[in-house]
C-alpha cells in the first residue's frame, strides 16, 4: 500500500484535520492509505461489494452508501467523470459549513477534469501532485451552488435508450451491451428451470431470461449495489430474486439447472481474466450435474481452458470479431475438476 497524497501532505504540516467530528470517505478502496484519518469517527462507503467487504474485514466501519453530516470528506474518484461529480456534490452537501471537501484520484482517472469542474462553481483551498495522481480541496460554503443540485441529478437514475434503469458508472450504461445481445440471441426453451445471472448488472439478460415461459425462477448475483438496485427497478417478475454479493465468494452447491453469464473482465484500466476465469468455476460449483452454463467473453480472453477444466462438454455457439460464445454442460466439481485440471497440466 502506497502512503496517500493525503498522508504526506499532513505529515508535511500542511494542513490540519479536525480533532472533532465524523468523517466520510466515498468509494473508499481498499488498497488506499487511510493511517491520516481517524478510523474510530470515520465511516468508509463503498457499493462494489468486493471492495466493501475487504474494508470490512480490515475494521473499517464500512457502508454502501454515506448517509448522516460529517466534518470532512474524501472522494477518491471514479473512471466515470458524471459519477464522480455526484460524489463531489453529495460530499459537499453532507459536509458541515466550513468542513473541508477533499477529492482525490489519479491522472488516468480523471483528477484534472474533477478539478476544473469543482473551480468553476468554488475556490480551491489548495492542491497536491504526488505518483501521477493530485488531490485537492474545498471549504464547504453557507450556501452551495445550484450548479451541484444538477450534477447530482446527472448521476442519478435515469431510463437509458432501451428503457432500462442505469446509472452512470455502471458497465454499459447508456445502451444494451453487444456481447450480452449476442448471448440472448441463443436462448430458447433450453433455457429452463431455475436459473442464475452471474454479475447480472442492471438486469437486462435477466429480462431476456424472463421472456421464457419455460424459466421457473432467476436469481441474479450483482457485486455493484446501485447496479442491483437499478435491476430491481426493471425487473418486477416475482420469478426474478436479487443477491448483493461477490460471485466468487458464493458458496457451492448444485442448486440451478442454468447459469448465464458476461462476466465482468476488469476492475481498473487492464484486463483481469481471473474474474471470468472464477465465473466460470462458480457456474460450475452451483449447476446440477445436468445443468448448463451460458457464457459470453471478450475473443481474446483466454477461458478456453478453464472451461475444459471445469466442464465435461463445451460447445461454442458463436464467434464473432470481438465475441465469443458457449455453452458448456457436465460440470465437474471436486476429484473430477482437479483431475481435469491435472490432466490439462501435463498434457496429456
Amino acid at each position: 500500500m502506497n502512503v496517500s497524497r493525503l498522508s504526506l501532505l499532513i505529515s508535511q504540516a500542511e494542513i490540519a484535520l479536525p480533532e472533532t467530528g465524523r468523517i466520510a470517505v466515498y468509494r473508499a478502496r481498499p488498497d488506499s492509505d487511510f493511517s491520516a484519518l481517524t478510523v474510530e469517527r470515520t465511516q468508509f462507503a463503498n457499493s462494489f461489494r468486493p471492495f466493501h467487504d475487504r474494508l470490512a474485514a480490515a475494521g473499517f466501519h464500512t457502508v454502501a452508501e454515506i448517509a448522516g453530516e460529517f466534518a470532512l470528506s474524501l472522494v477518491e474518484i471514479t473512471r466515470s467523470k458524471t459519477e464522480t461529480l455526484g460524489l463531489i456534490a453529495k460530499a459537499l452537501a453532507a459536509t458541515s459549513v466550513g468542513g473541508l471537501v477533499f477529492v482525490d484520484g489519479a491522472k488516468t482517472d480523471g483528477i484534472e477534469s474533477a478539478l476544473k469542474h469543482c473551480r468553476s462553481l468554488l475556490p480551491i483551498e489548495g492542491s497536491f501532485a504526488k505518483s501521477h495522481g493530485k488531490l485537492f480541496w474545498m471549504t464547504r460554503p453557507n450556501m452551495l451552488p445550484a450548479e451541484l443540485d444538477e450534477w447530482i441529478k446527472q448521476s442519478d437514475f435515469r431510463a437509458n435508450a432501451a428503457g432500462f434503469i442505469t446509472a452512470p458508472g455502471m458497465f454499459s450504461p447508456d445502451k444494451i451491451d453487444t456481447g450480452s445481445a449476442l448471448l440472448a440471441a441463443h436462448f430458447d426453451d433450453k433455457l429452463r428451470g431455475r436459473v442464475a445471472d452471474l454479475g447480472a448488472g442492471w438486469g437486462w439478460l435477466a429480462a431476456q431470461t424472463l421472456a421464457l415461459e419455460s424459466v421457473s425462477q432467476i436469481d441474479l448475483y450483482e457485486a455493484e449495489a446501485t447496479a442491483l438496485t437499478a435491476a430491481r427497478l426493471n425487473l418486477t417478475d416475482p420469478r426474478a430474486h436479487f443477491f448483493w454479493t461477490d460471485v466468487a465468494a458464493m458458496p457451492a452447491g448444485a442448486e440451478y439447472d442454468q447459469v448465464i453469464a458476461n462476466p465482468p473482465f476488469h476492475q481498473g484500466r487492464a484486463a483481469e481474466p481471473a474474474i471470468g476465469i472464477d465465473f466460470i468455476g462458480k457456474a460450475a460449483d452451483i449447476l446440477k450435474p445436468k445443468g448448463q452454463f451460458w457464457l459470453v467473453a471478450n475473443r481474446q480472453l483466454p477461458y478456453e481452458a478453464a472451461l475444459q477444466i471445469c466442464f465435461g462438454h463445451v460447445k461454442p455457439l458463436q464467434e464473432t470479431p470481438h465475441f465469443k460464445i458457449y455453452l458448456a454442460s457436465k460440470p465437474r466439481v471436486g476429484s473430477a475438476r482437479k483431475a481435469a485440471q491435472d490432466r490439462a497440466i501435463s498434457g496429456r
